[in-house]
């Protein structure tokens, strides 16, 4: 029996809880802070070029429409060409160093693109920006993992998600404020700069501080390391493998549920990239007012967001429930998205309401289905590539979205809303189903004898390769 085991049996219930509170505390307080604002800058990073062209990117650069379109685009495709190699170096290797390595090579390419001068230019950096980033959300999904057991991560997820709705928020504001600069550079210059400059320096921060799991954590000492240890051990139970092996990677591709999560995380991001792109210009279009008036309008509904997201982490961690809080929070999606698609373009107090609904409901969202999957893919190397492979997969959303909001369909934007309005519906039925045969399988599975548990972990390839097939496993609904 390992020490660590045998220390914790010994342990009174009082002294558990009390080095628990402990430990959380500080993970809570050191560990999730510093992921929180990795993830702010990063939205930041990638979101700030809707603030960019509003302060004048397409004049100056002589971009179209469509150049304007592509170049939010091909920053999808390269975070979608290197998710699930990102998520395995951080698995093989050193999970603090990886992050603060593309952390550094994306805040480079941030501050670069206040040089360019044309497309061509704009295109290489906004794909080199996707290529550096796509490591970092399936990559900080998993690394969280490593800290929290399943039912106390919805809270922290939601914590760390919560931040890009902040972006928006910091995004709209700093925008604002660099808008009333003088400055031989131009204002979209400046915001490129000033949004990018802070990751180059946390990116060193990172690569000195940031522990790579409990083992090697310095800022618990050794009782606390212990008992984070065992305690994320017995959480994970039967399917708490923590090897790496080919098979275990290919696994993940051969599990049917990978798709539909895959399928669930697209139809999200459609939506939530629709907002995350486009919030000015619709918010441009419900009235009669400058680039600047517009840049401060798109920081309630981002508030909001924050502020939904946090409350929906803590009711989901509460029950361990994500399915219906998922459609619960759909609902309320929908319901922005038909004022958006069907009110009179006279009533501006009632289309800004129904702006708030969508982007709080698709920020919120997406901490229930990162949550969910997470819970559901078990030992350490499925849940890495697990999670890279639904993210890339449904960053895809991001290039649809970018494509179905064009200028010829504004203020309406008819096209883009309805069809984020569809892929939302489609959503929540998914989550629907998908619950309904994880119940199924649960009940299946407590009434397996010995031998039939043994015959499952044999068919699935033994213990090293079961992971969340293991019939001793439940899954979260």
């Amino acid at each position: 029996m390992p020490i660590f085991e045998l220390k914790d049996k010994q342990r009174s219930t009082f002294e558990k809880s009390r080095i628990k509170h402990l430990v959380l505390r500080k993970l809570d307080f050191t560990l999730l802070p510093i992921l929180c604002i990795i993830y702010l800058l990063s939205y930041l990073d990638r979101s700030n070029i809707a603030n960019a062209r509003l302060a004048g990117i397409e004049e100056d650069t002589h971009l179209t429409n469509i150049q304007y379109q592509w170049s939010l685009s091909i920053f999808f495709i390269g975070y979608i060409l290197c998710e699930v190699p990102s998520n395995l170096i951080l698995r093989r290797w050193r999970a603090s160093k990886w992050i603060a390595i593309i952390m550094l090579a994306w805040g480079i390419v941030a501050v670069c693109m206040a040089a360019i001068k044309s497309f061509v230019g704009l295109i290489i950096c906004r794909f080199l920006l996707g290529v550096f980033e796509a490591g970092l959300f399936p990559g900080i999904i998993y690394y969280m993992s490593l800290w929290y057991k399943r039912k106390e991560q919805a809270v922290r997820l939601g914590l760390f998600w919560s931040f890009s709705s902040l972006a928006g928020l910091f995004s709209g504001l700093i925008a604002y404020g660099i808008m009333q600069i003088k400055s031989p550079l131009s204002h979209w210059q400046l915001i490129f700069i000033i949004e990018g400059v802070p990751t180059i320096l946390l990116a060193v921060f990172c690569w000195i501080f940031l522990p790579d799991s409990p083992e090697q954590c310095r800022f618990l000492n050794e009782e606390e390391r212990s008992f984070e240890i065992n305690r994320l051990a017995k959480d994970a139970g039967a399917a708490g493998d923590r090897s790496f092996s080919w098979a275990q990677v290919l696994s993940v591709f051969k599990d049917w549920k990978t798709y539909v999560y895959m399928v669930i995380y697209i139809t999200g991001s459609v939506a939530l990239q629709s907002i995350t792109l486009f919030l000015p210009s619709i918010i441009s279009g419900m009235g009669k007012w400058d680039d600047i008036k517009t840049q401060l309008m798109t920081i309630p509904p981002y508030c909001v967001a924050f502020i939904t997201t946090i409350l929906l982490s803590f009711s989901s961690d509460h029950f361990v429930e994500r399915s219906l809080h998922m459609v619960f929070i759909n609902v309320i999606s929908m319901c922005g998205f038909l004022i958006l698609i069907f009110v009179n373009r006279q009533q501006v107090f009632i289309l800004y309401f129904g702006a708030i609904l969508v982007t709080a409901g698709v920020y919120a969202n997406v901490l229930l289905k990162i949550v969910w999957f997470n819970n559901n893919f078990a030992g350490l190397t499925r849940r890495a590539v697990a999670g890279a492979a639904i993210v890339s997969f449904g960053t895809i959303g991001g290039v649809i979205s970018s494509q179905i909001y064009p200028s010829s369909t504004k203020p309406k934007y008819y096209m883009g809303n309805a069809i984020s309005l569809s892929c939302v519906g489609i959503q929540a039925i998914l989550a629907i189903l998908l619950r309904l045969v994880f119940m199924y399988e649960n009940r299946r599975r407590s009434h397996l004898n010995d031998e039939q548990k043994i015959k499952e972990i044999q068919y699935y390839g033994g213990v090293e390769l079961a992971g969340d097939h293991h019939p001793d496993f439940r899954y979260t609904l």
